[in-house]
């Protein structure tokens, strides 16, 4: 008997929670074994200052700058966007006419994310799913 696609979907589903849940295993494991890692060199030499995880600054946004842009966008355009004409606006707004593949792709990943910790504070909402999923400001 043939599969029906809310089955696929379902198993798909529990597939990526599965995944996800081995991920935030590997991370931890991770943040443990750093913060061992870091307490036996701080045993050893006190005095050492340790570096701060290494940053990579965005080459057209300052930091916190991206959020108060995405807002301005999302009030002049008054209707959901989806999240890569956002991106493309806010480079707009910075003076980059034309992006490059690699720069949309860079901020959209950023206007994503920043769009994620805003609809978290109640500020923005989701509308639809999928590919037509699109972004808007609640009120």
């Amino acid at each position: 008997m043939p599969e029906s696609e809310l089955t696929k979907l379902r198993r798909a589903r529990s597939r990526a929670h599965f995944g996800l849940k081995q991920a935030e295993e590997l991370a931890a494991g991770y943040r443990a074994k750093l913060a061992d890692l870091e307490a036996r060199i701080q045993a050893i030499a006190p005095d050492l200052q340790l570096p701060v995880r290494f940053r990579k600054p965005n080459p057209w946004f300052a930091r916190g700058e991206l959020p108060r842009v995405v807002m301005d966008v999302l009030r002049e355009a008054g209707e959901p966007l989806a999240v890569g004409v956002i991106a493309v606006r806010a480079l707009a707004r910075k003076g980059c006419d034309l992006p490059g593949p690699t720069l949309r792709k860079q901020v959209r990943g950023k206007v994503r994310e920043c769009l994620g910790k805003l609809e978290r504070r109640g500020v923005v909402r989701t509308v639809g799913s999928g590919r037509g999923t699109k972004r808007g400001l609640v009120g």
